[in-house]
């Protein structure tokens, strides 16, 4: 008897009809949608995260070309830079910049601006990776002394610009002048 109905079922004319189709078409765009939100949300994120991860890469090989150009040059507060020497293209600030462009030649150096008594940079829109130098800047640093007493350093500040996909990562970062 089984037989017979399968048989029978088998050779039956009728089909799927339009609204069960329309159904599971709109099943399969819905789970389609889905997991199609949920790959370009994660492949967004690995990119950002590798930019992120190549900004900080390059901010710490930024710093330290500038490091060892300003210690080897022996900057002093009294002989170093000062805040007209950014602007003025001043030969210290030159070495500097020259520096970076031999070891990290996508770096792009933009000036900083005095606005209201304070360096400031506004980084453009369209290049993939800048910094900038600002002069006489103090900062309080932790010494590893026993007693662990901070200690005021002027040195020179350093703001680096990374464009990525998520965004424009920025990075600060200070080198002490040899004292």
């Amino acid at each position: 008897m089984r037989q017979k109905n399968l048989l029978k079922k088998l050779r039956s004319k009728r089909g799927l009809t339009l609204v069960e189709i329309l159904i599971g078409v709109a099943i399969v765009v819905i789970v389609f949608a889905s997991t199609l939100g949920a790959m370009v949300g994660g492949f967004t994120t690995t990119l950002y995260n590798a930019d992120e991860n190549r900004a900080a890469v390059l901010n710490s090989s930024l710093n330290e070309v500038i490091m060892n150009t300003v210690h080897n040059m022996a900057f002093t507060k009294s002989e170093g830079l000062d805040d007209d020497d950014i602007s003025s293209g001043d030969p210290t600030v030159s070495v500097i910049v020259s520096a970076v462009a031999a070891n990290i030649p996508d770096a792009v150096y933009v000036p900083a601006e005095e606005i209201d008594g304070k360096m400031s940079v506004n980084f453009p829109k369209g290049e993939s990776y800048q910094y900038t130098l600002i002069p006489d800047v103090k900062t309080t640093l932790q010494t590893n002394s026993p007693t662990g007493t901070p200690v005021e350093m002027d040195g020179v500040a350093i703001k680096t610009c990374f464009d990525s996909a998520g965004g424009a990562i920025i990075y600060e970062s200070f080198v002490p002048y040899s004292k």
